[in-house]
């Protein structure tokens, strides 16, 4: 069994990233945060596309906590549009993201393939391919690229996913909200991935705390994504201090608590200088 990171989202206090990172990173307690996921998006009205400050202080606060990081891409993102400008803004938008974050070195980018109805789903697939062919040369290996499953069926995206020999993002939360096969699922795709998404679903809410999800049913998750050769993390995606709090209490059992990475601060006063000489509240 190979330890794994616990992380979560860049949504937990209500503040910019660096300040959630820095909120994790020095969260007490026998279970420890070790890796971010920066859920960006970019409109005219706002975006949260880190600036080259604010990616150098996260870098920062990484290396004295032992973080680490995923990238979740902006969801609207939609490679295979039908329409060749939305197309263009969406390459853009990838390359950029990928660009800016791609110094925090993180452990894969998330990407949603949002396919259209089934009648228009080989040409959707067939410019996703396209436009991606042009962009997967500015990823270190194009592993560190993780297609998410979105919807009740992942058969379509199957043909990306080997053309270009991608990683998948697992997102067992997904699964169980659409009620499908979940350890079908993983004998199928946990070889290629790198990242899991976790979270609890009550009713028609998605992306609710672990308390929904029983414990046995966790620790059967976990001892299986454990032995995976390329799997690293865990992330709980939820939103909320309530329900990140929820979850790391659902975990902190010893029976669940035995499969992650006990992680401490390696230089916690430099952190605190830098954080503060920044602006970031401590």
């Amino acid at each position: 069994m190979c330890p794994l990171r616990l992380g979560t989202t860049s949504y937990i206090i209500e503040s910019g990233l660096a300040d959630n990172l820095l909120w994790l990173a020095r969260r007490p307690g026998a279970l420890r945060v070790g890796e971010m996921q920066l859920v960006l998006f970019d409109t005219p009205e706002i975006s949260n596309i880190p600036s080259p400050e604010e990616i150098a202080l996260m870098t920062s606060i990484a290396a004295d906590y032992d973080m680490a990081f995923t990238v979740h891409l902006p969801c609207d993102i939609s490679l295979g549009d039908a329409d060749p400008s939305i197309r263009k803004t969406s390459a853009e938008m990838f390359a950029r993201v990928v660009g800016v974050t791609s110094k925090l070195k993180p452990i894969c980018w998330v990407l949603h393939i949002p396919l259209p109805d089934k009648k228009e789903t080989d040409e959707y697939l067939d410019r996703t391919g396209e436009t991606l062919a042009s962009l997967i040369g500015g990823l270190g290996s194009p592993r560190e690229l993780a297609i998410e499953n979105i919807r009740p069926v992942f058969d379509a995206e199957s043909s990306i996913i080997e053309e270009f020999d991608t990683s998948v993002c697992i997102d067992a939360g997904h699964l169980v909200f659409f009620d499908l096969d979940v350890w079908g699922f993983l004998d199928r795709w946990l070889p290629r991935c790198r990242n899991m998404h976790l979270h609890g679903c009550v009713g028609k809410r998605d992306h609710g705390s672990l308390t929904c999800l029983p414990r046995k049913f966790l620790e059967k998750l976990f001892t299986r994504v454990s032995d995976a050769p390329c799997f690293q993390t865990v992330t709980m995606e939820v939103f909320g201090v309530s329900d990140f709090e929820s979850s790391m209490e659902a975990l902190n059992s010893a029976r669940l608590r035995k499969f992650f990475i006990r992680r401490y601060s390696s230089n916690p006063m430099r952190a605190r200088a830098c954080c503060a000489g920044r602006g970031v509240r401590l």
